[in-house]
């Protein structure tokens, strides 16, 4: 939930400070409260107390000011100075904290709202997904023509929201009709289970009895031969009977790397729809839409602003959105631009850390050529390691910010010009080799839907 705290990082992200001195004097930092334009941080140490409001209490202020739109005071009070009846009564329900109390209470169930169900009601329409939002209307209404239904499409544009929404509409019509639907990840789970504890027929029974077959990301059954086998049984016994299958993916069947030749032409056998990145005007109305759905009243242009910004994935815009109630809530004013501003900012730079990147790459690279981590950081030079080495390297310069001489630190403590030439390496490969290729772009993509 996004609070005070929140707020505060924001304004600590702009300091410009030495390590040392965040770590003696930002860092211990608590943010109490915030009513009105007063802002209540409290510190552990009369020393540091007076530390910050020599050095640093103007620099808060105008970090305040452009996050939030409006000037604040700020008061520093000191723990070490406190006796202990004036820590329990902070710790009460005195008037100003009700009305955080109060403000939060709100924020919570704002949040909460913000949950909406995922139903045609709630998706936008756009120039975008038009073709795959019509098939799937179509399909809730018991049309059989697209059987199966294939949509793909980047994460984050909507594909889930859509098999939620032929589910939720089905079961509103026909709620005696067996759905069922699984991610990719729970049919293979599923699927190596029942093997594992000899339940085959009760994994038979589930999904080969059902009416409606919804299956979400199918491009994860790549390399899994035994699971792509049943679900390709699975898919025969279904449509010969008649049964609707709607699947989704990132990427169109014919770019799904190592999946059977069998299994792919049975994605294209229906209507393949495909979902691109919505358009400014399908953009802004799905800001619309949300504000409306969590009560934020939002200026035209700050809305604008946000649509302007977040181009790539619904699933920002709508981020956004609740962290701008979230801080108009806490506030208690009107979002700004200057809101709008930071919250994009914030938005477009939330990554998964580095270091956890970096090791999701090397796992994955090592899973491909049945290698472990220390095999491909290590010294060896066979040809497969040579190869996931530097499919590896080229993979985290892709989705990461590291400098080479940083990536090679990564691998090892490598130097930079070895950097260099396992990415050139791979970049000259990969417009001859087909196979290559797509197991990169698999991994890129894989990686970035984290």
């Amino acid at each position: 939930m996004t609070s005070l705290n929140d707020i505060f990082d924001l304004v600590k992200k702009n300091l410009h400070i030495t390590d040392i001195a965040k770590q003696s004097f930002i860092d211990p930092i608590k943010p109490l409260k915030l009513i009105n334009n007063k802002v209540v941080l409290c510190v552990e140490s009369s020393f540091v107390k007076e530390i910050l409001e020599n050095h640093y209490i103007h620099i808060f202020k105008e970090n305040f000011r452009e996050i939030l739109g409006f000037e604040v005071e700020i008061e520093i009070i000191c723990d070490e100075n406190m006796q202990t009846e004036q820590k329990l009564n902070m710790a009460e329900p005195i008037p100003e904290l009700q009305d955080d109390e109060v403000m939060f209470q709100k924020l919570e169930k704002s949040v909460a709202s913000g949950n909406y169900k995922l139903t045609f009601d709630t998706f936008i329409e756009g120039e975008s997904n038009k073709l795959a939002y019509a098939a799937c209307k179509a399909v809730a209404k018991g049309q059989n023509n697209y059987n199966p239904l294939y949509i793909y499409g980047n994460s984050g544009l909507g594909k889930t929201h859509l098999l939620s929404a032929v589910r939720n509409e089905i079961l509103k019509n026909k709620p005696d009709l067996n759905i069922v639907f699984a991610a990719s990840d729970n049919f293979i789970t599923d699927y190596v289970n029942s093997l594992k504890f000899d339940k085959m027929v009760d994994f038979k029974n589930k999904y080969r009895n059902a009416d409606v077959l919804l299956i979400d990301d199918v491009q994860f059954f790549s390399a899994k031969k035994e699971c792509q086998n049943e679900l390709f049984n699975t898919f025969n016994e279904l449509h010969s009977n008649n049964k609707q299958i709607i699947f989704t993916s990132d990427r169109a069947p014919k770019e799904i790397n190592d999946i059977d030749e069998r299994l792919q032409s049975r994605f294209e056998w229906g209507l393949l729809a495909d979902i691109s990145v919505p358009e400014f005007e399908t953009r802004l109305a799905i800001i619309k839409r949300k504000a409306e759905l969590i009560g934020l009243n939002i200026h035209q242009n700050v809305m604008e602003y946000i649509a302007d910004k977040l181009k790539n994935n619904i699933r920002q815009l709508e981020g956004a959105i609740i962290k701008m109630n979230a801080l108009s809530l806490v506030t208690d004013i009107s979002p700004t631009m200057i809101m709008a501003q930071n919250v994009v900012k914030e938005v477009l730079t939330e990554n998964v850390p580095v270091p956890v990147t970096v090791e999701r790459v090397i796992s994955e690279v090592g899973n491909i050529y049945n290698l472990t981590g220390e095999e491909i950081r290590s010294q060896k030079r066979s040809a497969q390691i040579s190869t996931a080495r530097q499919i590896a390297i080229y993979v985290v310069s892709k989705v990461t910010t590291l400098s080479y001489t940083e990536i090679g630190k990564e691998f090892g403590g490598r130097d930079h010009s070895t950097i260099v030439y396992a990415i050139n390496k791979v970049k000259n490969i990969i417009p001859k080799d087909k196979s290559y290729r797509n197991t990169i772009n698999d991994l890129i993509k894989n990686i970035g839907n984290l």
